[in-house]
């Protein structure tokens, strides 16, 4: 819910936006009222409202110096009324970030249009914040420590072995495969490249081709065109849902979330 709080020294203007505003339709909630400036900044600074509305002319602290002393201490959004149209408090009022000004009386839909519009300018700045902190978590997620394997020109024995298997998988990422398909295809047993990989690599041969196909995945989501289907299915997964499970344990957010904010 958006909270909202009310500062307005006239009592039946403060109870009428209490109680004839339909707040629910815009997913708020009323978590404090106040009568005066100096009650105002307590109870904002206190309750941390999403939106404030709040009148210019009060006792003991006026709107503007209110917002000013609360302008590094609260992330609020404001609308103004006032029962006075001089310019000096609207340009003081767009200095200070105010949303809106509205003068007094206030015309119904007008105000209701400017809640709505800050509403969900919140709603979309939340979910914002949201995403970035998961975004963040790409930062310590599996797949930002993963290296590909380095292959080497030359090599023999048990290291040719894994070097074909790496490539088995760069080559085949994007198909149903899985070790036995590798072990078959370089004519070795599974439980011997299963050791083998895990020695030379690092990863069990699973962890590497799912990393590796992750990875691939990041790159294509990075081409909004592409939908997150296709790119479950360009690198081997065939169920998309199972791959978005799979996306955001390795990368911390959804493939969504990732494609929306990239």
């Amino acid at each position: 819910m958006i909270k909202v709080a009310i500062v307005e020294d006239e009592p039946f203007i403060r109870k009428g936006l209490l109680l004839t505003v339909p707040w629910e339709n815009y997913d708020c909630i009323v978590v404090g009222e106040a009568k005066n400036g100096v009650e105002g900044k307590a109870i904002i600074e206190e309750l941390q409202p999403d939106i404030s509305i709040v009148d210019v002319r009060m006792p003991k602290m006026d709107g503007i110096t209110m917002i000013r002393e609360l302008s590094k201490k609260v992330d609020c959004q404001y609308i103004i009324l006032s029962g006075y149209s001089e310019f000096e408090y609207a340009k003081q009022a767009l200095k200070l970030g105010v949303k809106d000004y509205l003068l007094k009386p206030v015309d119904d839909d007008e105000l209701l249009k400017s809640i709505s519009s800050i509403a969900e300018y919140i709603r979309e700045k939340k979910r914002t914040q949201r995403i970035n902190e998961r975004y963040n978590q790409f930062d310590g997620s599996k797949i930002r420590f993963f290296e590909e394997h380095f292959i080497e020109k030359e090599l023999t024995g048990k290291q040719q072995y894994v070097r074909e298997a790496v490539e088995y998988i760069m080559k085949n990422y994007s198909k149903d495969i899985n070790i036995k398909d590798a072990a078959d295809y370089l004519a070795i047993s599974e439980g011997y490249l299963s050791r083998l990989f895990k020695k030379e690599v690092g990863y069990t041969f699973i962890e590497y081709l799912t990393n590796y196909r992750i990875k691939k995945s990041i790159e294509l989501l990075k081409d909004h065109k592409v939908k997150i289907y296709e790119v479950a299915y360009l690198v081997g997964f065939n169920d998309s849902a199972y791959f978005s499970t799979i996306f955001k344990k390795y990368v911390g957010i959804s493939p969504i979330d990732f494609k929306d904010n990239i």
